[in-house]
């Protein structure tokens, strides 16, 4: 078994906070307007030969882009689910529920300060979990210049 290496560089948060904005913004939001697309009836989805198999190409589509969608999001609640709690509140409240930042500070006790570094770590937590099983590039970090190095 071989372990990686531990990653030396400097978390830049903030980028990281942007990044994971970013992808509930684009990312979750179209897997979500997916998943809730309605089911077409079943006499449409056919083995039949037909006149045009388009159709039944493009129904098969959407079906199986609508099951992609669910199981992303599903996918996306088990990462949330293996968040610190309060982390996991943060997450769902701001950018699933689309809460407002008062409104979080309020469901998980904290002063606005508080709350905002605790939403950084939050971002930054989901964003490493979902980078190392999804293989995105959430986490940002600091640049170095030659003279640190």
């Amino acid at each position: 078994m071989k372990l990686d290496t531990p990653e030396t560089r400097e978390i830049n948060y903030i980028q990281t906070k942007k990044n994971v904005i970013k992808w509930f913004d684009v990312e979750y939001s179209k897997y979500q307007r997916l998943a809730s697309l309605p089911l077409l009836p079943n006499n449409t989805l056919s083995l039949a030969p037909a006149r045009s198999t388009a159709h039944a190409n493009n129904v098969e589509d959407r079906t199986v882009a609508r099951t992609n969608a669910k199981q992303v999001l599903e996918f996306i609640n088990a990462i949330l689910d293996t968040l610190d709690e309060r982390h996991k509140i943060i997450i769902k409240c701001r950018y699933i529920q689309k809460m407002t930042m008062w409104q979080v500070c309020e469901m998980i006790a904290l002063e606005r300060s508080q709350t905002t570094l605790e939403h950084r770590k939050a971002c930054y937590e989901f964003a490493r979990t979902l980078d190392m099983t999804a293989g995105t590039n959430l986490v940002a970090y600091k640049e170095t210049s030659d003279n640190e190095r």
